[in-house]
């Protein structure tokens, strides 16, 4: 019976999600193919299954099939049509003859990775006949990576050549000394001889499947083919023997005997590579496979014994036969000399008695918490690895990982070696937890690896885009995308681990802050995470790997604030084609807003207050909301220029600064200047222009001397220091110093949800929702000066909370204009300002310095909330205070004696660091929360922090 995910006809389209990355497995049934597709989604791969089962099994994809994630397409390959709208990844892993046709067609279409599961026995010269199609197979491959029949294109593809493999759900067919010993124990005919090798070299499955994960999705593995074979060999004898018995074999820690290793061509590359190593514990390998065909009832063909004949008759190998019998002996004489030890060693026992105990209480106990010290240790090299990883060096990076990872391993095989105790089933709680703390580590150890692997793929991708690295940035942008994708789930996986209130419960009292310091260590990671991810999907759309895109850049003056950062006095046009930068030219805004030839009526404060009769792109950003302001200038520049672009970037002088602080002096032979992060404020007043005017042609303005020196830097110069570059765009971005706005519905939620829009947050629109006070000051300067650069403020904000829940606000900003004198660029601040205010709120008074100015404040609605709009002016060398009394339209609500109050506290683009300081106080019938305590008394609070970025604040009340 068909499943929700199960396909069966030829033409299939099928719904994918374009955020999660999507693997094609031909083969899933089969015993490689379905371990794979369990690990691809296990990692938040969707997969897509391609299976005939005429040698596949159904049940073997019992496990996937539950996955919403999973689509099993029952077709064979060469008759496959696929409707899909992405493919990341194809693994060929079949077990039978397959026709490439179709599937390599999907390869060249998307052009996506792929990988052919191939066989190490390819590099006999005897090749069997059941795999003479993989020979085949591989050559299509490479022709279709390499060249093509058009000889026009260069696919990403790579093959593994892999040895047996063993484990669950393993097949019985291939002529293999592991597969014939493992059937002739699940059928109890162990005793029986067969013609076998000396050694074996096969797999266990799981490191099978990593390796082949592995090779499709590490870097630079195109066009190359890899090894997946054990590099330690085992004896075949000393497998059969731990099929024996293999719990007494466990019990006396059995180590298989050490051989020469016996390389194929590419093991050695493969392993150094890859960084990939077996894992195979051979013991426990062997019980897990035993079980699972035990417990399902898998019926395992018998295994012939080889027979010799004599006279008719049937006889036993002679040789086979007398070393079954040493074997049988050697067993029976070693329990004889067992025995005659324990009757020796009775007295002798007792009177160690007391030490014996001591030391089975010791090796409880030190294992557990070696290993609690090991993984839990582990956070100071993820700290270091962040560090290190913020720098762009990605190598050390990643070494701090290793080193991390090789305490916690050597941690774990300590802990292993109380299996024998665990059997007995005492002290299973503890065990419990180790076994917590072990995928604790080992989920922290792959989500930091994929981490630094998606993130150094970024920057590669950026690389491609500006031109300094030839590939396309499509490959990295691919290959980010599933890292980051990795780490996303791994993360998630140990968050919830860390969240499971009885693993903290089982945990000693000293490990339980280290938890909680790891977990913030963790959360590094995950913010990391979250936002590369937003990039990585971003980007390819931003930079038009398919077509061609430009962009409005907008340089905003913060020295002479504008709603939006500041008075935009340059802008610049940058183009992308193809995922690669085109074109980029910068420019003063003057030189365009000259060709205007059409009237447009201007907001009245600008008007009125700064005396311009004509609206230009220089004051198009008007509205605080950023995105609104984008679609102004968007309009402004079609029509001063003809032309159309995609989207808005606006960055202001302190964005400038912090690009300048990465990557280091700017020289502007214009202006025989050198320009650093520390002295840009002071030079940009020292050159600031005060006699520009539409359709000047004099020279460029040093803001825009600046803007083009930064681009040029950033853009055309090779071994840029991209990750400090994106930390200081981010830095910029949650400082309100830099914001984007793209016309792309799609594009433009990704900004949304990452806060880089810089829009007016409106109110819930949800009924019932809980009421959120907000505070939003907007200054612009209207006095056509800088004074902003010579200008300080505080904010104080008060507030009373009654007894019946009622709330009141007193707002104080204290200004401060340091300006020497009325005299370019300072001057008198001539400020018009608005601030906003939830929906309804009643404003009581306005005081400006002594005089009250509440009837000119002129009072509006925008974006869902009240506003208050007025005029205010501050002399040189003059301080006055700003004063607002109001109340917001609800109270405290309270449920079950309980009631929250939050406060958002909304910075302005533009701005610096001001501080802000909040005073609650609230009546004797309320208390604060137990979490929280009053800083000043019993019924106050008081927070001081700054607006360097927005700040929500939240308080419990109880009754």
């Amino acid at each position: 019976m068909a499943g929700i995910n199960e396909y069966s006809n030829k033409n299939t389209r099928i719904l994918l999600s374009r955020n999660s990355p999507v693997a094609l497995v031909v083969g899933a049934g089969g015993f490689l193919g379905s371990h794979l597709v369990d690990k691809l989604l296990s990692k938040s791969i969707q997969v897509i299954g391609v299976d005939n089962l005429s040698s596949g099994k159904r049940e073997n994809l019992a496990h996937a099939s539950e996955d919403k994630d999973f689509h099993l397409v029952i077709e064979d390959a060469e008759n496959l049509d696929l409707e899909i709208e992405r493919l990341d990844y194809i693994f060929i892993a079949s077990q039978e003859e397959v026709n490439l046709k179709k599937i390599l067609d999907l390869f060249k279409d998307f052009k996506c990775r792929l990988l052919l599961i191939s066989s190490v026995e390819l590099y006999g010269e005897d090749i069997s006949s059941d795999l003479k199609w993989l020979k085949k197979a591989e050559v299509a491959v490479a022709e279709k990576a390499v060249s093509g029949a058009d000889k026009k294109y260069n696919l990403n593809a790579r093959i593994l050549r892999l040895g047996p493999v063993f484990g669950p759900r393993m097949s019985f067919s291939k002529n293999d000394a592991m597969a014939k010993l493992i059937a002739q124990s699940i059928n109890g005919d162990l005793q029986k001889d067969v013609n076998l090798e000396f050694s074996s070299r096969s797999l266990y499955i799981d490191d099978a499947v990593e390796l082949a994960i592995k090779c499709n999705f590490a870097g630079a593995t195109a066009q190359k083919i890899f090894d997946g074979v054990n590099n330690s060999p085992i004896k075949i004898e000393e497998i059969k023997q731990v099929l024996l018995d293999p719990v007494w074999h466990e019990t006396k820690n059995f180590e298989a005997s050490e051989l020469p290793p016996w390389p194929t061509p590419n093991l050695e590359k493969t392993i150094k590579f890859l960084n990939w190593h077996p894992r195979m514990k051979l013991v426990k390998n062997l019980k897990e496979t035993l079980n699972y065909f035990r417990d399902n009832g898998v019926e395992i063909p018998k295994i012939e014994q080889e027979i010799e004949k004599e006279d008719g008759k049937l006889l036993l190998n002679e040789e086979k036969k007398g070393e079954l019998e040493a074997l049988k002996l050697g067993r029976v004489e070693e329990d004889k000399v067992e025995k005659k030890k324990r009757k020796t060693n009775f007295h002798f026992s007792r009177i160690l008695s007391l030490f014996i105990t001591a030391f089975v209480v010791y090796a409880l106990i030190w294992p557990i918490f070696e290993l609690s010290w090991g993984v839990l240790a582990f956070r100071f090299q993820l700290a270091e690895a962040v560090r290190n990883l913020e720098k762009g060096e990605f190598d050390k990076s990643l070494s701090n990982v290793s080193q991390a990872n090789g305490g916690v391993e050597m941690a774990k095989s300590i802990f292993l070696s109380l299996q024998p105790i665990r059997e007995t089933g005492i002290l299973k709680s503890q065990f419990e937890t180790g076994d917590n703390l072990s995928y604790l580590a080992t989920l922290s150890s792959d989500a930091a690896s994929s981490t630094i692997l998606g993130i150094q793929a970024l920057y590669q991708s950026l690389k491609s885009v500006t031109g300094e690295s030839e590939t396309s940035p499509k490959e990295f942008f691919d290959l980010s995308n599933s890292y980051l994708s990795l780490a996303d789930s791994d993360l998630s996986k140990a968050e919830a681990l860390i969240n499971n209130p009885s693993f903290k419960q089982n945990l000693p009292s000293m490990f339980k802050g280290r938890v909680d310091n790891l977990s913030e260590k963790l959360s590094l990671y995950s913010n990391l995470v979250k936002k590369a991810r937003a990039i990585s999907s971003l980007l390819p759309e931003v930079v038009a790997l398919n077509g061609s895109k430009d962009y409005l850049i907008l340089f905003q003056n913060n020295n002479e604030l504008r709603p939006t950062g500041g008075f935009i006095g340059s802008y610049g046009q940058i183009t992308f084609e193809g995922g690669k930068l085109k074109k980029l030219k910068v420019n003063d805004i003057y030189s365009i807003d000259g060709n205007l030839s059409i009237h447009v009526e201007p907001p009245k404060e600008i008007k009125e207050d700064l005396g311009q009769k004509d609206f230009y792109l220089r004051d198009s950003n008007w509205e605080p909301d950023f995105p609104t302001s984008a679609r102004q200038a968007e309009w402004f520049y079609n029509k001063e220029t003809g032309e159309r672009v995609h989207g808005v970037i606006a960055l202001d002088i302190s964005a400038a600064a912090d690009l300048l602080s990465v990557m280091g002096p700017l020289d502007l032979p214009d202006y025989s200047e050198k320009v650093t992060s520390d002295n840009l404020f002071e030079k940009s007043i020292t050159h600031a222009e005060a006699n520009f005017f539409p359709g000047t042609q004099a020279k460029k303005g040093f803001l825009t001397a600046l803007t083009q020196g930064i681009f040029n830097q950033l853009f055309f110069l090779s071994n840029q220091n991209w990750p400090g570059v994106v930390a200081s765009l981010g830095r910029s971005m949650e400082q309100k110093h830099l914001s984007i706005y793209l016309d792309d519905p799609k594009l433009f939620s990704y900004l949304v949800s990452q806060g880089w829009t810089n829009a007016l947050p409106r109110p819930l629109a949800e009924k019932n929702s809980p009421d959120i006070d907000l505070l939003l000051p907007v200054e612009a300067n209207l006095g056509a000066n800088k004074a902003n650069y010579y200008i300080d403020r505080n904010y104080n904000l008060e507030t009373v909370i009654g007894k019946d829940g009622d709330i009141s606000h007193r707002l104080r900003i204290a200004y401060t204009n340091k300006s020497p004198s009325t005299t370019f660029p300072g001057g008198t601040y001539k400020n018009r300002m608005r601030i906003y205010m939830p929906f309804g709120t009643k404003l009581t008074r306005i005081l400006w310095g002594e005089t009250d100015i509440t009837k000119s404040v002129t009072a509006f609605i925008d974006y869902g909330r009240s506003g208050y709009s007025f005029l205010i002016e501050l002399s040189p060398k003059e301080k006055k205070t700003l004063v607002l009394d109001y109340s917001p339209p609800f109270k405290l609500n309270f449920v079950d004696g309980r009631a929250t109050y939050k406060l958002d506290v909304i910075k302005q683009a533009g701005t610096l660091k001001d501080p802000f300081i909040w005073n609650l106080t609230f009546p004797l019938n309320m208390r604060l929360g137990s979490n929280q305590e009053g800083k000043i008394g019993p019924q106050e609070q008081t927070i001081q922090t700054d607006l360097s970025k927005d700040r929500s604040f939240e308080v419990t009340f109880t009754k």
